[in-house]
């Protein structure tokens, strides 16, 4: 199977993600904004100016299968002083840092491939070594009408812990 790499979205990439956000299986369960995009584009240029979208807490990340980009990854660092609710502040790391994660298979050809879960533990081992070797827990909360989204995560080995509402929309967290 192919060699997956990541690293920090820079502008290169930015009509790639803004075409994978798009996409009707993307677009579907991701915040195609203008807020969103706008975030997008401060993080790839080194965050110059503060961001309105959630603060600016989220990091971009791009997942490669063989130098290809395929995934879309987002990080935030989240802490028992972050607006969270009860459920995600009982699963919170007590000896690290924990992050939530969004994640995304953009790139059309590679849906449906098994590339899914690989990719999540792949990520995960490349955080926790090149990023933050501190991070050991990692919340993840689809959309409850995404079950293939919650097949992925299980598989990846990601927990299921609750179904919870927020202000938006129906999730679980893994």
């Amino acid at each position: 199977m192919s060699d997956l790499n990541f690293r920090s979205v820079c502008t290169a990439d930015i009509p790639l993600v803004f075409s994978w956000l798009a996409e009707p299986h993307v677009c579907t369960f991701w915040d195609s904004s203008q807020a969103h995009r706008e975030d997008i584009i401060n993080f790839a240029q080194g965050r110059p100016t503060p961001s309105e979208y959630f603060g600016g807490k989220f990091s971009y990340w791009l997942g490669m299968a063989d130098g290809i980009p395929f995934a879309l990854i987002m990080t935030v660092l989240t802490g028992p002083g972050d607006p969270v609710d009860s459920i995600k502040l009982a699963h919170l790391s007590k000896t690290g840092t924990t992050y939530g994660i969004d994640y995304m298979i953009g790139n059309p050809a590679y849906v449906g491939k098994g590339y899914g879960a690989r990719t999540l533990q792949s990520f995960i081992t490349f955080f926790q070594s090149d990023v933050d070797p501190t991070s050991d827990v990692f919340l993840i909360d689809p959309a409850v009408d995404n079950p293939r989204a919650r097949h992925v995560y299980e598989k990846a080995g990601f927990k299921y812990v609750a179904t919870f509402v927020s202000e938006e929309t129906k999730h679980f967290l893994s």
